[in-house]
């Protein structure tokens, strides 16, 4: 935990040091994000009455459908985790579905569960990094994230490599952490910052310059808006809450979970002022 502290303290060292300190976080936080959040480590927006994986599930299939994935289609996901949106996405569409991500200890778990839901065929997870993705032009039918690139440092480069490894007609889709447009200095340092820091960011993309970045990536047309036009997130905040008050009342807390603490409460905090927002695009490759 030291050395992720010293590490996520400033903007360019975020930067810097963004392969180990993605990685090294990933491997610290696994088995809580698991326990704690499910086998889906992404926001979703709700609809009445749902539970977290209710919504989850609804999410990634309605990605799916609005991808046009199918049986004898091919879809990227970038930041794949240990596999909840790949497997259910696969499962859902009958697409062949293959996942990136930097982290070897969360890849091997995504195969591991593939082969308990008999998905081994239809799936790949591999390890690399979406900077530089190790496919060739044109490889895939859709291309799709779920709160991934937020992780990321030259987020446009993300989407670079993401237009190039599509063919060309093929769909860009996806949900990711957004700060609000028009924040001040004061705002991004108050509301921003406390959250790259500790969610081992190096920054936070605006709507406006996601936007941007994919139109720079050649993609067209371009819609971005806030997840919450399709459901609620404030079920979100109220489970994040939830889970930092009972780490107060907890004796035995360790300081991975009081890390962790400050940054449910800081992000928290800056959804309700309006600050953060979870951010849903969709792009296409002019065909």
């Amino acid at each position: 935990m030291a050395r992720i502290q010293e590490v996520v303290s400033e903007r360019e060292s975020r930067e810097r040091n963004y392969v180990e300190m993605v990685t090294s976080y990933f491997e610290l936080v696994n088995d809580v994000y698991r326990s704690g959040w499910g086998e889906s480590h992404h926001f979703p927006p709700f609809s009445d009455g749902q539970s977290l994986a209710e919504a989850q599930r609804t999410a990634q299939c309605r990605l799916a459908d609005r991808a046009g994935l199918r049986p004898g289609t091919r879809a990227l996901d970038i930041g794949s985790g240990v596999g909840g949106p790949a497997l259910t996405i696969a499962a859902h569409s009958g697409a062949h579905v293959t996942g990136l991500d930097l982290t070897p200890v969360r890849s091997e778990c995504a195969r591991t569960r593939a082969a308990e839901q008999g998905l081994t065929a239809q799936t790949d997870f591999v390890e690399g990094d979406a900077l530089d993705m190790p496919f060739p032009d044109g490889s895939f039918d859709a291309v799709y994230s779920f709160d991934s690139i937020v992780h990321m440092p030259e987020k446009e480069r993300v989407h670079r490599e993401a237009a190039r490894v599509l063919k060309p007609g093929g769909v860009y889709l996806g949900y990711d952490w957004l700060a609000a447009d028009g924040l001040g200095d004061e705002e991004t340092s108050r509301f921003i910052e406390p959250i790259c820091r500790h969610h081992c960011l190096t920054h936070l993309s605006t709507p406006q310059t996601l936007a941007g970045h994919l139109r720079d990536a050649g993609l067209d047309p371009v819609r971005v808006a806030d997840a919450s036009e399709q459901g609620s997130l404030e079920p979100v905040w109220l489970m994040l809450d939830e889970a930092a008050d009972l780490l107060d009342d907890s004796d035995d807390v360790t300081p991975l979970l009081r890390f962790m603490q400050r940054g449910i409460r800081v992000l928290s905090a800056a959804a309700r002022e309006g600050a953060f927002l979870v951010g849903y695009w969709e792009a296409r490759k002019p065909a």
